[in-house]
């Protein structure tokens, strides 16, 4: 699998460059997966690396946008003005990474804030037909929820019984009227691991990436 490595310009939120990571087949590919990544989880993180290595070995490009708001007072705006943030620099990637060959094909992959991301997206028809996969959804967001109630995506929901956003009743909800999978891990909390305990983590990560492979295989 010979793959190249680059990253596209594109100008975001208050003209603002939007750092990412574009990589491709050698062959033309179909296939486009997007890569939304938390707020201090990048897309080098252990289940955003296999997410996307999953997704690079089922023959899609990827683009991952590495939009690392940690950086910047992001979180020191109103939640107006974060929206505004986002939806621009997401728009902005999504448009740039499918104005580069003629995908017929979208998954998406969100963690946390990146689920949020993903959300917004759906308001594209563009996007609608899309697999999502959802690592470790904000089920507190009732916007959020509302948004996956209106499009109703292929989705994938994972996430830990020791998360803060784990609602098993809105996920229950989420899964049967998308007639989606969820993956919930027990202990797990929000960043994917099992405090303490190193291997348990790394099981985990295991059971994530074959679950990943196994839905987005589903698709190929």
């Amino acid at each position: 699998m010979e793959l190249n490595l680059s990253s596209l310009d594109i100008i975001g939120f208050k003209d603002q460059p939007v750092p990412n990571t574009y990589i491709t087949h050698s062959t033309p590919a179909n296939h486009l997966g997007i890569i939304l990544p938390g707020y201090r989880f990048s897309a080098d993180m252990p289940a955003l690396h296999y997410s996307r290595r999953v997704l690079l070995e089922q023959g899609a490009d990827v683009l991952s946008v590495d939009y690392a708001y940690y950086r910047t007072n992001f979180m020191m705006q109103e939640d107006s003005e974060q929206d505004q943030w986002m939806s621009s620099d997401v728009f902005a990637a999504s448009n740039a990474g499918l104005s580069q060959r003629p995908y017929e094909k979208v998954t998406l992959v969100g963690k946390s804030i990146g689920t949020i991301a993903l959300g917004l997206l759906l308001a594209d028809s563009r996007f609608q037909q899309s697999a999502c996969v959802w690592l470790t959804p904000l089920l507190t967001s009732e916007r959020l929820c509302s948004q996956i109630e209106k499009v109703r995506p292929r989705s994938l929901f994972v996430i830990g019984t020791a998360d803060r956003y784990y609602k098993p009743d809105v996920l229950k909800h989420l899964e049967d009227i998308t007639d989606g999978h969820a993956l919930v891990l027990e202990g797990v909390e929000h960043g994917l691991e099992i405090p303490g305990d190193i291997p348990k983590s790394l099981s985990v990560l295991n059971q994530i990436t074959q679950t990943v492979q196994e839905f987005l295989g589903e698709r190929s």
